[in-house]
């Protein structure tokens, strides 16, 4: 009998460690996924070619499971489609956003003219206000689940140093002034993946 009440005790402390293992287990598989996934990722934005074939593919899958009458460019027209939207660096970027912060919808290549409104003395005024915003754009702007813009973000390249200590220029002013983040990184030194929350959220006390 003393031994079954000793069982009995022992019994939700052994419950519990067999639970915690499962969870370590699970958890470890988990991350180990991820971590795979991460470098799948990476290798496709390393390698172009990768990355435009997989973008192939995924609109030939579109047109045969949705066909839609091929539309014919006509030939006095001077426009052709991009080979592709991103860039690699951009590439990587945006599933590091898309990763790491899937609370927030991203899009890519936004004018500044879609992002502020603007409240000018006059309708002339507010023309000339909204023609200089359509001179300036983002790369990246994070979007709340309502679609409100939250964050603003412009990956730089050989210009990084100056830029990022330069006095505030008129896209710096207009997003701060609207209420919007702003964040500048380097393209040639992306942050890790664990460290892009901070670096485009916490660090600035987004919300």
């Amino acid at each position: 009998m003393v031994a079954i009440w000793y069982l009995l005790m022992l019994a939700p402390l052994i419950a519990m460690a067999i639970f915690w293992w499962s969870y370590r287990r699970k958890q470890a598989a988990r991350e180990r996924l991820a971590n795979e996934r991460w470098q799948q990722m990476v290798g496709k934005a390393a390698a172009p070619g990768n990355v435009a074939s997989a973008a192939v593919s995924e609109s030939a899958a579109s047109v045969t499971t949705h066909p839609l009458k091929p539309v014919q460019p006509l030939a006095s027209l001077p426009y052709r489609r991009r080979e592709r939207l991103l860039d690699p660096a951009e590439t990587l970027f945006y599933f590091l956003l898309r990763t790491n912060i899937p609370e927030y919808e991203v899009l890519c290549g936004v004018s500044l003219q879609r992002l502020l409104t603007v409240s000018g003395a006059s309708e002339s005024e507010n023309d000339r206000l909204l023609r200089g915003l359509s001179q300036h754009a983002v790369d990246f702007v994070l979007c709340d689940k309502t679609m409100q813009p939250r964050v603003a973000i412009d990956l730089l390249a050989g210009e990084a140093p100056a830029a990022l200590t330069a006095a505030p220029d008129f896209k710096t002013r207009c997003l701060a002034h609207a209420g919007i983040r702003y964040v500048r990184i380097s393209r040639t030194a992306l942050p890790k993946r664990q460290d892009v929350r901070n670096a485009v959220l916490e660090a600035g006390g987004a919300k």
